[in-house]
């Protein structure tokens, strides 16, 4: 008897891509704690600049990702001073594509431990600016020291500490392909929108000055959508390069929150939604970046409209210790426990196929944690499942008299 391969059934399908989803998202969150990280870099005979760093770059030295795209920032500073101009000539040296090379060297830990890593780079072009692709990893102990192995154990762990660091990379690439699918298509769905209006009204497609006003109008719109989408690209390239520069001021939360109110009470009313604001203990006053903690205000409450079909939206501010304490509350779709510990990964969405039918770049998150933190608060979400509402907490430093 033939056996028939059965084809699953769209419901089984979303599930094993979930399923898969889910199982690089614990992957992501187990290579970041080891100590060990992957970078690309674009390198000639004089300069290397590096692009991208993922992994446990922090676990590993003690500092922001971010600190690695600084410029020379990690060879200056992280690497031990003996080392630094051997590791820039390997770097800029190595020109032999699929053929991997290593070097070791010892760097400088953040609470100033020595630790010797090994590094492996390949290279992924063989022009005049070559790109490369490289792999840091330690077989040193917490102490710093290194763990007394022989030549052939040593070898052996990291051969395989670096396939996994491989696997993990193309792991991330698959990830980084899918989200920039997904952003492509938030490109390019209000600029075909902005152009067919235009055409129309261009050949005179229309009847009358007010359908003439409402194709202008929704040209307009459209033109607004794409401008936050390449917006939040821009910003989010800013912060992993270390570029994003903030301008911390007294900031009259008051005024802030009622701005805020103005801003979406239309949006809300629209959808048939309240949307409240409300201030305990005024006035309050922020140590905070005003354009900053504003975008991050608009992307949190724009985000908890956008996923609330009935119900509505409580924005609330209080003093909590030496914190400014925002809540954002919606009565939403809420977030399966599952997948809140990824919401603030870059390249990973919670669900894609919500964020698309919504709209968006899938990036306020990302981008709302790296401004909160930077201006030295923190942010957490709480949701008790599917279709229970969704909270987002974050913190400021409040204004003090030493701020002044």
């Amino acid at each position: 008897m033939l056996h028939m391969k059965r084809n699953r059934t769209p419901k089984r399908l979303s599930r094993h891509r979930t399923e898969n989803k889910l199982a690089a998202s614990r992957r992501t969150a187990h290579i970041e704690k080891m100590p060990c990280f992957i970078y690309t870099a674009e390198v000639s005979s004089t300069e290397f600049v590096p692009r991208d760093c993922t992994g446990g770059f922090r676990t590993l030295t003690g500092y922001t990702t971010a600190s690695f795209l600084k410029e020379d920032f990690y060879n200056t500073t992280i690497v031990a001073r003996k080392d630094a101009e051997l590791l820039q000539k390997f770097r800029c040296s190595v020109n032999s594509a699929n053929v991997p090379r290593d070097v070791s060297y010892t760097i400088v830990t953040r609470q100033g431990k020595n630790l010797s890593v090994t590094e492996q780079v390949t290279v992924l072009g063989a022009d005049s600016s070559r790109k490369i692709i490289g792999g840091v990893v330690t077989l040193s102990g917490k102490s710093g020291h290194s763990v007394s192995l022989s030549t052939l154990e040593r070898d052996r762990l990291r051969f395989e500490e670096m396939a996994k660091l491989n696997k993990h990379l193309l792991e991330i690439n698959q990830l980084k392909d899918e989200f920039l699918a997904n952003t492509s298509h938030e490109l390019r769905t209000p600029l075909n929108s902005i152009i067919g209006f235009l055409t129309l009204i261009t050949e005179g497609y229309y009847e009358g000055v007010e359908e003439l006003r409402l194709f202008t109008r929704n040209a307009l719109d459209s033109s607004y959508h794409l401008l936050s989408v390449i917006n939040d690209i821009l910003d989010v390239s800013k912060i992993e390069s270390g570029k994003m520069q903030l301008q911390i001021e007294k900031v009259y939360v008051d005024e802030l929150i009622e701005e805020i109110s103005t801003l979406f009470k239309v949006q809300a009313d629209q959808k048939g939604l309240t949307f409240k604001c409300s201030l305990k203990e005024p006035p309050l006053f922020a140590s905070a970046d005003l354009r900053k903690l504003k975008q991050v205000l608009i992307n949190l409450a724009g985000n908890a409209i956008k996923f609330t079909q009935t119900g509505g939206v409580i924005v609330t501010a209080e003093i909590k210790d030496r914190h400014v304490k925002f809540t954002i509350k919606d009565t939403g779709i809420g977030i399966p426990r599952e997948k809140q510990d990824k919401l603030f990964q870059k390249f990973i969405q919670a669900d894609g196929s919500a964020t698309r039918r919504h709209g968006g770049s899938g990036l306020g998150l990302v981008i709302s944690k790296h401004l909160v933190e930077m201006m030295g608060g923190q942010i957490e979400i709480e949701s008790r499942g599917p279709g229970t509402g969704t909270t987002v907490i974050f913190t400021i430093p409040k204004w003090t008299k030493e701020d002044a």
